[in-house]
C-alpha cells in the first residue's frame, strides 16, 4: 500500500533537495574572484583585474556579472590612459576593443576609439568612421560633431565641415557627452567649437565676423592659446 506523502513531507523533501545545490559554492568563489579583482584594482594594478573580471562577466548570474564587469570597465579606463600616457596608442585602441566587447554601445569607449585615431594616429579615414559611428547612437554628440568638423577642416573642406558645426550649435541644449560635463570639458570643448566657427565665417569670406566670433569667445571663455592661435591666423590672412 502506497504511503501519501503530506504537504509537510512535498515541502521538506523539496528544501533538502537544495541544500547541497552545486550554484552555492560557484557564486561563492565567483565573489571570493570578485573581491580579488576590487583589491587589484584598488591596488593600481589593472592588468591583473582585468584578468580575474574578464572570464566572471560570461557568468550566467546577474549580480556577480554585473559587478565583474563593472571593475573590468574600470579597469580598462584605467588602461588606455596608461597606454596612451606611454606613447602606446594602439594599445590604448587594443584595451578600448576590449572594453567595447562588453558595453557595443558604450559612449566613452566609442567617443575616445575616434579621439585616439583622430588625434594620436592621425588616421582621418578611419576617425571620421569612428565619429559617425558614435553619432549612429548617440546624434546629438557635441564632441562627435565637432570631431567630425575639425576632421573636414584638417581636409581643407570647409563646406564638409559646415554641416557639423551647425548641428553642433543647434543640438546645443540636448547635446550628448561622453566625457563628463565638467568646467573643464565644457571650457575645452566651447573653445574648439568657437575656433572652428570663426575658421569657417573666416572661409566665408568675413574676417570681421570671424574675428568678433573670437572676440566674444575669449570674452565668454577667458583666456585660451586655441582662440589666440585663431586671432593670429585672421589677422594675418585679413579678408
Amino acid at each position: 500500500m502506497r504511503t501519501e506523502l503530506t504537504s509537510s513531507d512535498r515541502m521538506r523533501h523539496a528544501l533538502k533537495g537544495h541544500l547541497d545545490h552545486e550554484g552555492v559554492q560557484t557564486l561563492l568563489e565567483a565573489a571570493a574572484a570578485c573581491d580579488a579583482a576590487q583589491q587589484c584594482l584598488a591596488d593600481e594594478d589593472y592588468e591583473t583585474a582585468l584578468e580575474i573580471a574578464l572570464p566572471l562577466v560570461l557568468l550566467q548570474t546577474p549580480v556577480v556579472a554585473n559587478r565583474a564587469k563593472e571593475t573590468a570597465i574600470a579597469a580598462l579606463d584605467e588602461l588606455v590612459e596608461r597606454a596612451l600616457a606611454a606613447g602606446q596608442p594602439q594599445r590604448a585602441l587594443q584595451y578600448l576593443d576590449q572594453w567595447l566587447s562588453l558595453e557595443p554601445k558604450g559612449f566613452f569607449p566609442l567617443l575616445r576609439r575616434a579621439e585616439i585615431l583622430h588625434h594620436e594616429l592621425g588616421n582621418l579615414h578611419e576617425a571620421w568612421t569612428a565619429y559617425l559611428q558614435v553619432l549612429r547612437h548617440y546624434p546629438n554628440s557635441i564632441e562627435a560633431l565637432l570631431g567630425l568638423a575639425q576632421l573636414a577642416l584638417a581636409e581643407g573642406n570647409p563646406e564638409r565641415a559646415y554641416p557639423y558645426i551647425l548641428r553642433a550649435w543647434q543640438s546645443l541644449s540636448r547635446s550628448e557627452w561622453g566625457y563628463t560635463p565638467s568646467v573643464r570639458t565644457l571650457q575645452s570643448v566651447f573653445e574648439d567649437l568657437y575656433d572652428v566657427t570663426a575658421g569657417m565665417l573666416h572661409w566665408l569670406g568675413s574676417a570681421d565676423e570671424a574675428r568678433l566670433v573670437t572676440e566674444k569667445a575669449l570674452a565668454i571663455l577667458g583666456e585660451s592659446e586655441v582662440l589666440r592661435e585663431r586671432m593670429q591666423i585672421i589677422e594675418e590672412l585679413g579678408d
